[in-house]
């Protein structure tokens, strides 16, 4: 094998130890940011079952308005 090809062979431990420094990486601004992504997550849930929770309501008065199951 020339030095060409044997640079390009990569290994199982060179894929792991490089999605271990990608998380490291990523935790790492994640600890910057403390509690801001639980808090938009948070949010983001919450804005959503209120949503959906006006879409049962809105169904239900139209299933009531055509004697529908509800």
């Amino acid at each position: 094998m020339n030095a060409l090809m044997i640079s390009l062979i990569i290994t199982w431990t060179d894929a792991f130890e490089g999605i271990g420094r990608f998380f490291q990486w990523t935790f790492k601004g994640m600890r910057a940011l403390g509690q801001m992504p639980n808090v938009l997550i948070s949010i983001f849930v919450i804005g959503m079952l209120v949503y959906w929770t006006f879409r049962l309501m809105k169904y239900k008065k139209i299933a009531q308005r055509n004697s529908t199951i509800e």
